[in-house]
């Protein structure tokens, strides 16, 4: 079998997960890694591999953009997002990206272990509670508990950043981006929201679990 590429900028997380899964299984695996996105990318355009195991927080870059090139470089390349984050916060944008499932960090490891053998074999993982998730996602309707479901990955982004306490100039330094782009972004958030002040966004993002 091909390896594994495990991408999380946490040498222990790395290894931990490529401990558990030569636990979990009964036949011989091996794994690649990489710390951040360009790595990925480096090692996806050099070499052959069966699955991705992704995480969300990268440094310099966020984990669905690496999502999204990944598909488009390697459409048949499986890639399981494995998470900090609750799937109540990312499992529908990381599966809308392309991925094949989403799991968290804190999930036991039978969990971990059904969704990469399903990624394996070609096909999707999604627990109950994401299946509903997703479909409140394509509902026609959208009410005011749910508007968050209308911003994009990288205004979702600006949103849990400012909830973290992240200034305007933080943000656009860590996105690399201008503090003009990231005001758009604000902007935008404040809209589709339907909230005023930077004040309020926190507010909401608290109240519905939206943070780092």
């Amino acid at each position: 079998m091909k390896p594994i590429l495990i991408v999380d900028d946490h040498a222990l997380v790395r290894g931990g997960i490529i401990r558990l899964l030569h636990e979990l299984f009964d036949f011989p695996l091996s794994f690649d890694e990489a710390s951040t996105a360009q790595q990925a990318l480096d090692k996806l355009s050099s070499g052959d591999y069966s699955l991705v195991m992704l995480d969300i927080s990268l440094p310099g870059r966020n984990g669905l953009d690496l999502l999204r090139q990944v598909r488009q470089m390697k459409p048949e390349l499986p890639v399981l997002v494995v998470s900090m984050y609750t799937d109540e916060q990312y499992a529908v944008r990381s599966l809308r990206a392309g991925a094949v499932g989403y799991v968290t960090k804190g999930s036991i490891p039978e969990e971990l272990k059904h969704a990469v053998e399903q990624a394996l074999k070609g096909e999707k993982y999604v627990t109950p509670l994401q299946g509903k998730l997703l479909a409140e996602a394509i509902s026609e309707t959208c009410d005011r508990d749910n508007l968050h479901m209308l911003l994009s990955d990288r205004e979702y982004q600006f949103a849990c950043m400012m909830t973290a306490g992240k200034t305007m100039t933080e943000i656009a330094q860590e996105l690399s981006l201008s503090v003009k782009t990231v005001s758009a972004y604000r902007t935008r958030v404040l809209d589709k929201l339907k909230l005023r002040t930077n004040a309020e966004i926190i507010s909401y993002c608290l109240t519905h679990g939206i943070t780092m």
